[in-house]
């Protein structure tokens, strides 16, 4: 049995594109660090532990940031970047370089690679959003408007019906 029922809500709600945001580094604690600072933003952020991951996901995920260690177990940071940077259809994805090597020449490479931007570990928070900023927009999260799923809704007319159907 088909029933339909007018929703107590006025809004027809769609989901509103949103920024993706490629995190690749071997150890999770980074990961989850960046997942955690960017939970109040509207973007999702995709996780990998190695470089091979993260090539495969530049590909499938279509991310509009990159932000990579360099150092990784199955491919490295500087593969993923160059790989990224010779194909003309992810060129323009900017790659953020979040390292703990010190070395004082290797901002100057990574650039001439095509990094947009490096960064030293341990980086202060404030640091890694302004970075991220100067790429992709980082609006501060709605929650009254995320569903449990993260995802984000506006409103396209003014009345909602939900059907369902009876058993």
């Amino acid at each position: 049995m088909k029933e339909q029922i007018q929703a107590a809500s006025t809004d027809l709600l769609e989901p509103i594109s949103r920024t993706t945001i490629l995190c690749v580094d071997d150890d999770p604690d980074i990961t989850r660090a960046i997942q955690k600072i960017l939970s109040n933003y509207d973007v999702d952020v995709i996780s990998d532990c190695c470089g091979r991951l993260g090539t495969w996901d530049v590909y499938k995920k279509k991310p509009d940031l990159i932000i990579t260690d360099l150092r990784m177990p199955d491919g490295d940071g500087q593969h993923l970047l160059a790989e990224v940077k010779v194909n003309a259809q992810t060129s323009h994805i900017p790659v953020i370089v979040l390292t703990g090597q010190r070395d004082a020449h290797l901002p100057g490479q990574l650039r001439h690679l095509g990094a947009a931007s490096f960064l030293q570990k341990p980086v202060h928070y404030t640091s890694l959003l302004a970075e991220i900023g100067r790429f992709v927009s980082l609006t501060s999260l709605d929650w009254a408007t995320a569903n449990k799923n993260g995802l984000v809704y506006k409103q396209t007319e003014s009345q909602t019906f939900v059907e369902y159907e009876d058993e």
